[in-house]
């Protein structure tokens, strides 16, 4: 019995977490517009490193800025002194825009041997937007301005190699947008201005190209730029389009669609408008920054509406243009806001984190402690519909633990208590008529008993009349 209900409170503790809604009840921004530390100008991708600092590409300030996990200033790349001419107002651009990479026979990467070019690149910087880590730590950084790929050593901030080069051929770039490296190494990027998404190999070979077309007004096809992508564990590729309004997954190896979420541009449950940057959620869904709606979209991995988060505004806890967007391991969505040039971190509030600390509990069989958890959070949310299974499964294995004590008493409490949170449990009625059974069997022994007793008290009664009746018949005859 016991094997039984583990086994089955295991498994709605697993649907509570597949269903359960990101919360961000608790929040919090750093920064505001300007050129200083933790000042933006139109921030792009973030992206949470292995020790939780926080990178974010500070776009027209021509420059990455590094957070602490809290969102304090670190350090920028590239570090930049007073002295230094180059403006991050973009009016020097011109030179950071004829930046040519060496021609490169092995594939397209640069590496230290062209150390002034990439010296070049390192000063000017230009346009940062797209950010991905590979798997041996390295950030790829697309720079839009001047259609490359920067990569850096994090630890240094030096730029140590580049892919691409200006150009609408394969392994060239125009436009670079977003940028994602899959775990075998794969790097996918959305180039705005050549409309598609082009799957890179580690030396900048292009393995493939894919094109999102519409129809026309006369009936001919025309190509979708893209903005965000994004890698799925099963190898899928998810894409963001924001002026068609679509996020579209791909079978990159085939260019197949897998699937396609946004029906037309708008506010109502299954549009997008403008949608940016996707990231994963901890339970498994995509989170999509919706910018022109100014909320985060969450669907599900095949493309089903799942929850829309946040409210259009400049006041804490509100969003503006929303765009790049992570989740880190303890469920603080940061998200950064290019209308308000800040970054937003929205945490758990005390429901989420109590219920969260409840279900370790009950996992480790410790269901007293779990219950006073459960019972804080009916006390503030008494239509959680988290806690109402939780607390189901907490009755029921104390409602089973007093049974099999004999203390039929509080079983019967505890079963009953169970129709306040599932009035239709089927299971109620077979537990108390078990109780019934097993509270009276003394007395229903002694009842079955004393009928007993009785019947065959009437049956001996009967045999000695009949008994007495031959007897006195039989002497009237002699």
């Amino acid at each position: 019995m016991k094997k039984l209900f583990a086994t089955l409170f295991l498994v709605a503790v697993t649907l509570c977490q597949a269903e359960a809604k990101l919360d961000l009840s608790v929040f919090s921004f750093k920064g505001f517009e300007g050129k200083g530390p933790l000042e933006f100008n139109a921030p792009e991708d973030l992206l949470i490193l292995p020790d939780g600092q926080i990178i974010v590409a500070d776009q027209r300030n021509n420059r990455l800025q590094i957070l602490t996990p809290e969102g304090d200033f670190v350090r920028a790349i590239p570090q930049l002194i007073a002295s230094d001419p180059i403006r991050a107002d973009g009016k020097k651009q011109n030179s950071a825009k004829s930046l040519l990479p060496p021609r490169s026979d092995s594939g397209g990467t640069i590496l230290e041997a062209n150390d002034k070019f990439l010296a070049e690149v390192q000063r000017f910087f230009p346009r940062p937007t797209g950010l991905a880590l590979d798997n041996n730590g390295r950030l790829y950084v697309t720079l839009s301005e001047s259609d490359l790929i920067a990569i850096l050593d994090i630890q240094t901030g030096k730029v140590t190699g580049t892919l691409g080069r200006s150009g609408r051929g394969q392994g060239e770039l125009f436009g670079p947008q977003d940028i994602d490296i899959s775990h075998d190494g794969r790097i996918a990027v959305a180039e705005a201005r050549n409309k598609r998404v082009q799957i890179l190999s580690e030396s900048g070979k292009c393995l493939k190209e894919l094109l999102y077309q519409e129809e026309t007004k006369k009936g001919g096809l025309n190509a979708v730029p893209p903005r965000g992508v994004l890698w799925l564990n099963n190898g899928h590729l998810v894409v963001s389009y924001p002026t068609f309004n679509q996020v579209v997954c791909w079978e990159p190896v085939s260019g197949a669609i897998v699937w396609r979420y946004g029906s037309s541009k708008g506010s109502d449950k299954g549009m997008l408008n403008n949608p940016s940057y996707i990231c994963r959620s901890l339970e498994g869904n995509l989170l999509i920054s919706d910018s022109l709606n100014n909320r985060i979209a969450e669907i599900t991995t095949d493309g089903k509406f799942f929850e829309h988060h946040g409210r259009r505004g400049s006041a804490p806890g509100r969003l503006l243009m929303p765009r790049g967007i992570a989740l880190n391991k303890d469920e603080t969505l940061i998200i950064s806001e290019q209308g308000n040039s800040r970054v937003h971190f929205f945490q758990p509030g005390q429901v989420t984190l109590t219920l969260r600390e409840a279900k370790q509990m009950a996992l480790q069989d410790n269901w007293v402690e779990a219950m006073n958890r459960i019972e804080r959070v009916l006390n503030l949310q008494p239509n959680n519909e988290q806690a109402h299974d939780l607390m189901i499964n907490a009755l029921y294995f104390f409602g089973n633990k007093a049974f099999n004590e004999r203390d039929y008493y509080k079983a019967e409490e505890f079963y009953r208590r169970v129709l306040k949170y599932n009035p239709d449990d089927a299971n109620i009625p077979q537990k108390l008529d078990a109780i019934f059974w097993a509270a009276n069997q003394g007395l229903i022994a002694s009842v079955v008993f004393g009928i007993i007793a009785v019947i065959a008290g009437l049956i001996i009664v009967w045999i000695i009349k009949f008994l007495l009746t031959r007897f006195i018949f039989t002497q009237a005859q002699e």
